[in-house]
Formats: C-alpha cells, sequence, structure tokens
C-alpha cells in the first residue's frame, strides 16, 4: 500500500501527546509506545523521540517532540470551540429588552420560528434594533445554526 509516512509520523507524534506521562518542563516526557516500530524509528531519527528499541513499555520524548507533539495533537484533535460574541445592542433595543420582565425575555429567545428546522428553537442573540417601535432581535439558530429572528411588537 503507498502511502504518507509524513503524515502518519504526524499523527502519531501527536497520538504520542494523548499517551505521555511523567512531564518535565524543558526536558519532555515520556509516552507509552505502542504505536508501529517504523513510525517510532522515524520519529527517533526526526529527533522528537528517544531510541525507541528495548523492553521499557514507554519511549522519552525529546522537549522538542513533546512541543510538537502538543501542537499537532491540539491542531488534529481538539474540538474547536465557538466564541459567542456578546449581542450588539442598538441603545433604544438594549432599554426595550431591559424593560422585558426576565421570564418573558427568555421565553421570547428560546422560542423563534427556525425555516430551516421548521419547528420554534432558541436564538443565539447576535443583534438588536429598534425599528419605529418594534424591537428586532437577530441570531443563529441554536439547533442548525442558520439565521433567523424575532420580532417583538410593542405592548
Amino acid at each position: 500500500m503507498n502511502y504518507d509516512e509524513d503524515k502518519i509520523d504526524e499523527y502519531t507524534i501527536a497520538l504520542l501527546y494523548l499517551v505521555a506521562h511523567e512531564r518535565h518542563e524543558g526536558l519532555g516526557a515520556r509516552a507509552w509506545k505502542g504505536f508501529d516500530w517504523d513510525t517510532l524509528n522515524r520519529l527517533h531519527e526526526k529527533g522528537y523521540i528517544s531510541n525507541p528499541v528495548g523492553k521499557a513499555k514507554s519511549v522519552g520524548m525529546t522537549e522538542e517532540g513533546f512541543l510538537k507533539a502538543k501542537e499537532l495533537f491540539e491542531r488534529h484533535f481538539v474540538k474547536e470551540t465557538k466564541t459567542i460574541p456578546f449581542p450588539k445592542l442598538t441603545p433604544p433595543a438594549k432599554k426595550r429588552l431591559e424593560q422585558i420582565p426576565e421570564q418573558a425575555r427568555k421565553d421570547v429567545l428560546e422560542n423563534v420560528w427556525c425555516s430551516q428546522c421548521r419547528t420554534m428553537v432558541a436564538l443565539q442573540l447576535r443583534e438588536g434594533e429598534m425599528l419605529r417601535h418594534t424591537l428586532v432581535l437577530r441570531g443563529t439558530c441554536k439547533r442548525c445554526g442558520s439565521e433567523a429572528a424575532r420580532v417583538v411588537e410593542p405592548v
């Protein structure tokens, strides 16, 4: 089989971070060596780990290898956290929204029609403005991420 050894090495060093233990700042760490021998030998040749040949069940990681493993592990395996921006409300919109009782405000934001989901969903509020005497809240559906809006008419 023809495969990309560099890519195999990259994922293997990333996974070594997952099984790393005995971390010593500036000196590297140890990691369990339950990976393909040819790959471990290539990582040794690149200077990321100590010689994997031996009876020990773990291998030493150089400081460079540990830091590279951490970087690659975070790149390939850590879920991206989506930062939710603070809603941008015009001053009149903010004032109007604050006039709505807390439970009613919660109901307003949790009962928005999503045309994509075709049901009522919660709104991830992004912005709000007053159009004449009507409060218009815009954001995204918390279920599918599509654009959604809620209109709050004057009482």
